[in-house]
């Protein structure tokens, strides 16, 4: 973690923090659930391919794997989570939609 900046640090915090109480509401049935679950899904996924995938635009908001020194140790696996994440938090989204779209029947 020593290349990280304090930017992806913080951003990475809320994200977790979010995240989190998305689950919360979901577990607890909250009205905000679904609310919460489109929020937090799109805005991680976007957070994660802005910070992660595109080239070291963002300053210290950046972790970008295109253009990492080489003491980030970039691996396969460094991808594959990247991809998982951005991916999950696109499920977690497009659950919420589907979950509003039914209680609005």
């Amino acid at each position: 973690m020593g290349t990280l900046g304090a930017g992806v640090m913080a951003l990475g915090t809320t994200q977790q923090l979010l995240a989190i109480a998305t689950i919360v509401l979901v577990f607890t049935h909250h009205r905000w659930a679904t609310r919460a679950a489109v929020f937090v899904g799109f805005g991680s996924a976007v957070g994660f391919t802005l910070v992660h995938l595109m080239p070291k635009w963002f300053g210290t908001f950046s972790d970008s794997f295109i253009n990492a020194p080489a003491s980030a140790r970039v691996t396969g696996f460094s991808w594959f989570a990247a991809i998982f994440e951005i991916s999950s938090a696109l499920a977690i989204a497009i659950a919420g939609l589907l979950a509003r779209g039914r209680q609005a029947l």
